[in-house]
């Protein structure tokens, strides 16, 4: 199965989230303000909330559409009738710098799905008796207390939103790189290219149905000639 998308197309759901990201912007200010704020308000995190999944939504479906798009060209390519010889390099010539070390990552939209959680356990009656039985209970009890005291240091919601904000700012500004590096992942894994395809959909009133439509569509063609071994 083939995958072609249009120019229009592309550039159509590109639009359409930059549109809405400033509709965002004129509604719920700029990233920089928001992150200096305490607390919300629930009407205002309602608001932003509102603005963010659907916006989400469109940019993560418009990069795998591009993505696939890049995977299966790369697979129509014509082989090579020749082998390409390369000249060894001299070690430690031009290495590059190790790049700065940083604090804090950048802001970033997931693009790869999350991994599912490990399936429940049963667990015995009463205390652990074997030394296995010990340890393994020791080991809960201690994973217990790391997710207790992630959940205190979580930064606040206002960061947060922020950090949502900054982070589609990156991907408008530069898509291209992101479909490249979504794609180097979908030539190791394309099984999964099913599973962001057919994303939820999210219900919002300040959402582009129009757009979101095309792009569901898209994407579930996409996913589908990735998989497609015939």
């Amino acid at each position: 199965m083939t995958f072609t998308p249009q120019p229009d197309q592309i550039s159509r759901l590109w639009s359409a989230a930059r549109a809405m990201f400033e509709r965002m912007g004129a509604a719920i200010g700029a990233a920089a303000s928001i992150a200096l704020r305490e607390r919300l308000a629930p009407e205002e995190l309602q608001l932003m909330r509102g603005f963010l999944r659907p916006l989400e939504l469109l940019v993560r479906q418009t990069v795998f559409i591009e993505a696939a798009a890049l995977v299966l060209a790369r697979h129509q390519r014509l082989p090579r009738l020749g082998e390409i010889k390369r000249l060894p390099k001299p070690l430690f010539a031009h290495m590059p710098a190790p790049p700065p070390r940083q604090s804090e990552r950048r802001p970033s939209l997931r693009l790869w799905p999350q991994r599912a959680p490990p399936p429940a356990r049963i667990r015995q009656l009463g205390p652990p008796v074997l030394v296995r039985e010990i340890y393994l209970e020791r080991a809960r009890e201690a994973q217990s207390r790391r997710l207790n005291m992630v959940r205190f240091m979580r930064p606040p919601e206002p960061l947060r939103i922020a950090r949502r904000i900054e982070a589609l700012t990156r991907i408008l500004e530069k898509p291209l790189a992101a479909a490249r590096r979504l794609a180097r992942k979908l030539r190791i894994q394309p099984k999964l290219a099913i599973k962001l395809a057919t994303r939820p959909p999210v219900r919002s009133g300040y959402a582009d149905e129009q757009a979101l439509g095309l792009a569901a569509q898209l994407a579930f063609a996409a996913g589908i000639a990735v998989n497609d071994t015939s």
